[in-house]
């Protein structure tokens, strides 16, 4: 394989070349936590010999507003033999549905970005890398993404819209969905990275599925190019909202869905077994009536009945002035009097009842 601008991609690697990709393995792998803060993955042929293949895992956005969120866009890339002084072929590997995710992302896996020499603009130069070019290739997935379409720059009125609309319904479908359960050969390594990330944002999507609700058994059709290149799509989200419930629970999620009366009624019944007790530690317990229409549902009842003279019920329950005979000491006669900060209190008293 070689490019229009005389790189070679045979895995036929110079001397330099060689050096250069292991010191760019090397400084992923050195700066491994910053690139998973970025939602970016790297892996490479496990090989006793050094080969040109790497693959890239990005997450395409975690704001909920993007219509790439929880996105999983792979990439395959290779080292040219002449490296640094070429830059990497890469290839998009999200695909489905011919959905073209991003106007520099063709369906056919190309990736037009000037520094890989597929796009006018600033070039690659020997100072770029492996982290360099993945960080590229992710940049791409922003909120207004038909504005990287030239001369499509300022587009903000409706073919914005639409594009975004249908961008954001085929992310969570394929970038999502799909790439968990069937992703392009060679990436399976990806997997646990994308089911951890899938449950992680779970409720997230959920939320973003409710807000496109307004959106099902919609049919739109978005042009995005001056060539009048377009995709259409009839979104049926409740369809994918079940899709993405089962998914989750396959995963190990639980999902709570709500009980209608129907669903309690069939529920079983669950029964608890208290251990059992010989018959004469039951005897011996003392039983303890406490009437709901004398004791008030907040107050307590004291477990030092013997020393307490004053009522067992809490003064709080009782209005200021009211008098009670102790059950404790039956001479005895108490009223409820406020003190200064505003709290009821027993107070014992000699002015029997009425």
């Amino acid at each position: 394989m070689s490019s229009n601008n005389g790189a070679t991609f045979c895995n036929n690697l110079t001397p330099i070349a060689n050096t250069r990709i292991l010191s760019d393995r090397s400084l992923v792998e050195h700066d491994k936590q910053g690139y998973i803060e970025s939602n970016i993955y790297f892996d490479f042929n496990d090989t006793s010999i050094l080969d040109n293949e790497f693959r890239i895992l990005t997450i395409g956005s975690t704001d909920l507003s993007n219509p790439y969120f929880g996105g999983f866009f792979m990439f395959y890339g290779k080292f040219p033999d002449q490296y640094p002084f070429y830059p990497p072929h890469i290839l998009a590997k999200t695909q489905g549905a011919g959905t073209r995710f991003h106007p520099n992302y063709y369906v056919n896996g190309k990736c037009c970005l000037s520094i890989l020499g597929t796009w006018a603009g600033p070039p690659w130069t020997s100072c770029q890398n492996l982290g360099t070019t993945a960080q590229a290739l992710k940049s791409l997935f922003i909120e207004n993404p038909i504005t990287q379409e030239p001369g499509w720059g300022e587009c903000t009125d409706g073919r914005a819209e639409t594009y975004s609309r249908v961008i954001e319904y085929r992310t969570l479908q394929i970038a999502v969905l799909k790439m968990l359960s069937d992703p392009p050969l060679g990436f399976e390594s990806f997997i646990p990275i994308m089911e951890e990330t899938f449950i992680k944002l779970y409720p997230m999507y959920m939320e973003k599925l409710d807000l496109l609700m307004k959106n099902h058994k919609k049919c739109e059709q978005s042009i995005y190019n001056c060539q009048n290149d377009s995709m259409k799509v009839t979104y049926d989200i409740i369809a994918l909202k079940e899709a993405f419930i089962q998914k989750y629970e396959s995963l190990g999620g639980v999902t709570i869905k709500p009980l209608s009366v129907n669903n309690i009624l069939d529920s079983p019944l669950t029964i608890v077994s208290l251990p059992e007790q010989p018959v004469n530690t039951i005897l011996d317990s003392p039983l303890t009536s406490v009437s709901p229409l004398q004791q008030p549902s907040n107050s307590k009842i004291s477990s030092k009945k013997n020393g307490r003279k004053c009522p067992n019920e809490k003064s709080s329950t009782f209005p200021v002035g009211f008098i009670k005979q102790s059950t404790n000491a039956e001479k005895d006669w108490w009223i409820v009097y406020e003190t200064s900060s505003g709290q009821k209190r027993w107070k014992k008293t000699t002015i029997p009842p009425e």
